[in-house]
């Protein structure tokens, strides 16, 4: 059984709704980040920076495997289960651009935007307006391919769209009129939101 270290966050969420969607048996831990339970020696074993989420596969030929980091446990279940990354060589590299996307763009500005504007004890209106515009920008890239097709990459539901997801339900749940600036983007946050394996994600851990 697959044993994922997570803590209710985008890129928590992203690990176990990836682990829902292929219906691998799996046990959370729950990382106490405010506790520092992420910088404890045995879990810098499993995820070197002390980043959630990680997982440890025992699955394996061989020794157990550790995967950290939500790009790479989207990608790597996608490997071993066969689904959501297509095989073919076009729509495979589109998802990649689409899953780096959201690990390297939509997620890390979404955290220094809410660093900045709600957790910061002095509040700089330059970074959080710099946050703020960078945000927009990358919500704007989404509604333009949003409005192309059906999710990120044509007409399959794929990792890129879990790698994106989470982040855009949080800020939809915080700023309702977000969605009214971005029709695309809420019809394509509404219809993976319906999804069974994504509401149960979303809701790990508890």
């Amino acid at each position: 059984m697959i044993t994922l270290y997570s803590y209710p966050t985008p890129n928590g969420h992203k690990a176990s709704i990836m682990l829902e969607e292929v219906g691998l048996p799996y046990e959370v831990i729950r990382v106490e980040l405010m506790q520092g339970d992420n910088l404890k020696p045995e879990f810098l074993e499993i995820s070197p920076l002390g980043k959630i989420p990680a997982m440890i596969d025992p699955d394996t030929d061989g020794a157990p495997r550790r995967v950290f980091g939500s790009g790479a446990i989207l990608e790597y279940l996608a490997e071993k289960s066969g689904r959501f990354l297509p095989c073919e060589g076009c729509a495979r590299t589109e998802v990649w651009n689409w899953l780096a996307f959201g690990v390297s763009d939509v997620g890390p500005t979404s955290v220094d935007m809410f660093r900045f504007s709600v957790r910061a004890p002095e509040k700089l209106p330059y970074a959080i307006e710099l946050f703020k515009s960078e945000l927009h920008r990358c919500y704007q890239a989404l509604e333009t391919q949003l409005g192309r097709t059906e999710y990120l990459v044509d007409g399959d539901y794929t990792i890129a769209d879990i790698s994106v997801y989470p982040f855009v339900a949080i800020a939809g749940q915080t700023s309702p009129a977000l969605f009214e600036r971005y029709p695309h983007l809420k019809r394509w946050h509404d219809l993976v939101g319906a999804r069974p394996a994504v509401q149960r994600g979303m809701a790990v851990p508890e």
